[in-house]
């Protein structure tokens, strides 16, 4: 069975990718992660689980807990997922699914045709999401389909 990891910190966000997931794909498993920390944790350890991995670019340090106000905001945690993939050689598929449109002053489009020349062997494209509009559905799709 085919098993995708999500790792998204924001639960709006996190709740409408399980639910087009659930409705598009339902024989497909997922797993969640909402932190950097806990994203690379899951990546490392158990990277074989997954066919595709749903990466959010920006994201708190630690999981946001009782205990834990999530550590400090990491605006290009999702490219250190990547940089860590890269150089433990880990295989799984990406796609970016993001709300922003830039980057630490670099333009999404400008943005992803560097993760495509840093990370050929993992990173597959990006999906712009929003929360009004639904054509982010038909590029994840997308993905989705040619990957699983």
């Amino acid at each position: 069975m085919s098993k995708i990891l999500i790792i998204e910190d924001e639960q709006r966000k996190l709740d409408y990718l399980k639910d087009f997931l659930k409705m598009e794909f339902p024989d497909i498993e997922f797993g969640e992660k909402h932190s950097y920390n806990s994203a690379l944790k899951e990546i490392v350890e158990n990277h074989t689980k997954y066919n595709l991995i749903l990466l959010d670019m920006s994201m708190s340090t630690y999981d946001v807990s009782v205990e834990e106000s999530g550590g400090v905001p990491e605006p290009l945690a999702g490219e250190n997922i990547l940089d860590a993939m890269f150089l433990n050689e880990i295989p799984t598929k990406v796609v970016v699914v993001t709300m922003y449109e830039s980057f630490v002053g670099k333009k999404l489009k400008a943005f992803n045709i560097e993760l495509k020349e840093n990370y050929p062997d993992n990173y597959l494209g990006f999906v712009f999401f929003s929360h009004k509009d639904t054509d982010w559905r038909v590029e994840l799709k997308k993905y989705i389909t040619l990957t699983i």
